[in-house]
């Protein structure tokens, strides 16, 4: 019976990553780990499947959409079983933040506090598809883990700015704010208990402006069922009017006009003030270039585990982009393993495929299909093969990579059409006279010359050229 033929289809949601997209991708994830490790952070791998309830939490309200995986198993395995799951569900994860917390309440006893760690990894959402957003995509995180210091804040910011640096970004601002000004602002408000759906209206700002935000604050219930219109009054908020009225740009007026929005009201608000006066003094006392770092009251952060500091990167040139690099604090990142553990924990999460956008435009991204540096080519009528590899070897092992032609048309010119069409910088031929004399031609495919060389005289040449 013939096989049957399968589309060669890829998932809804998924893409493939062809070489000059991966390579370009691969260069990004060398530039940001070597950011991360200048500041200690070392790197974690974890499982890219884990337990439904590691994942939800065993919250019934829990509201992502996960991939809930089952083993489909072949002819030989059907009707055995392992321990592999048996009983519970397991997903793949839809963000390296709870692997983080698992592990690290796995492993508590054999890692140090803090614990800085990165990872980069793919992550899978089973949201609706849209365009720009998949539902595998990669995240690099890093995080500090077991530090309620606000130097631990203000270090996540020079990691971001050296990361953005690194890249070679030079129009940015990472914006910060802190959880306990907006607490503060819900309590002025009197809705404390709502406070998460009013930083949720709040971050909404850059999208649909102040006159935005205020209906969608003041939205009273389209029905007795509707739970999710705050339906403020006009003096509450005028109040938020006020609040955003604080622009930011000068971060000295910024931090004035805070305290006396915030004049005498006691509490939480206090902290928050504290925390950013405290966040600003340190960035200038440390040399954090100013331009590359602002105090804005408007960065709310949707998400409601963030309990202090946060954080947004955006680019001033391309702010259509929205933000490319953001995070916050965390306390409590363990509390669902180890209950009323509370151990803090801030970091931040590059927006890969925004920023990939942007270097591409800015021409910061590697535009190249291939990683070789020579070709060497074959001349198997002439019984070459054998040299032609041994050649191919020495070259490598002085740093090159370095690629040995296997095409069926193996004539001369064909071997040279190949390293053009690929861009392969250099290509080397060892005929049989180059054979006799111990020697071989290196051809330079852009400059379109080649020259006859010893091997010591064509890797020096090499070196210099590609500067390996």
């Amino acid at each position: 019976m013939a096989k049957k033929t399968v589309k060669p289809e890829v998932l809804g949601g998924f893409i493939d990553i062809l070489p000059r997209e991966a390579i370009a991708q691969n260069a990004l994830f060398s530039m940001i780990s070597e950011a991360y490790e200048a500041f200690g952070f070392v790197p974690l791998d974890t499982p890219s499947m884990e337990r439904v309830e590691v994942l939800t939490g065993g919250d019934d309200d829990f509201d992502k959409s996960i991939f809930v995986a089952k083993i489909v198993r072949g002819a030989e395995d059907r009707g055995s079983s392992d321990d592999f799951g048996e009983g519970e569900s397991f997903g793949l994860r839809f963000d390296l933040t709870v692997p983080l917390a698992r592990a690290f309440s796995a492993h508590s006893n054999d890692l140090p506090r803090p614990f800085k760690r990165y990872q980069i990894g793919k992550v899978f959402r089973g949201e609706r598809q849209q365009k720009g957003r998949f539902r595998e995509f990669y995240q690099c995180d890093f995080d500090i883990v077991g530090s309620d210091s606000t130097m631990a804040d203000v270090e996540v910011i020079q990691v971001m700015e050296g990361v953005m640096t690194k890249l070679g970004f030079t129009e940015f601002v990472i914006r910060f704010n802190s959880r306990n000004i907006l607490n503060g602002l819900a309590e002025v408000l009197g809705c404390g208990e709502r406070s998460n759906e009013v930083f949720r209206i709040i971050d909404k700002l850059d999208k649909i402006g102040l006159d935005g935000v205020v209906t969608e604050l003041q939205r009273k219930p389209d029905n007795e069922w509707d739970e999710s219109a705050l339906a403020l009054s006009e003096e509450q908020a005028d109040k938020v009017k006020a609040f955003l009225a604080i622009k930011p740009g000068d971060n000295d007026r910024t931090m004035s006009e805070l305290k006396d929005f915030f004049k005498g009201q006691a509490g939480v608000c206090q902290k928050g003030i504290a925390e950013l006066a405290y966040m600003i003094e340190t960035l200038r006392a440390i040399g954090v270039d100013e331009s590359h770092w602002s105090l804005d009251l408007s960065v709310a952060r949707g998400l409601g585990y963030y309990t202090g500091p946060v954080f947004e990167t955006v680019l001033t040139d391309k702010p259509e982009l929205g933000s490319v690099f953001s995070g916050g604090r965390f306390d409590g990142l363990t509390n669902r393993f180890i209950p009323d553990s509370n151990i803090p924990a801030v970091g931040a999460s590059v927006g890969l495929s925004r920023l990939m956008v942007a270097m591409k435009e800015k021409g910061l991204l590697p535009e190249k299909d291939n990683v070789t540096d020579v070709l060497v080519t074959v001349f198997p009528s002439a019984g070459q093969e054998l040299l032609s590899a041994k050649t191919a070897k020495a070259i490598r092992d002085n740093g090159f990579n370095v690629e040995l032609y296997y095409g069926q048309d193996n004539s001369l010119r064909a071997q040279f059409s190949y390293a053009a069409k690929r861009g392969i910088p250099y290509a080397v031929v060892i005929g049989p006279d180059e054979a006799k004399e111990g020697k071989l031609q290196l051809k330079d495919m852009n400059a379109r010359n080649q020259e006859v060389l010893t091997m010591a005289e064509a890797i020096a040449k090499l070196k210099g050229s590609l500067g390996k």
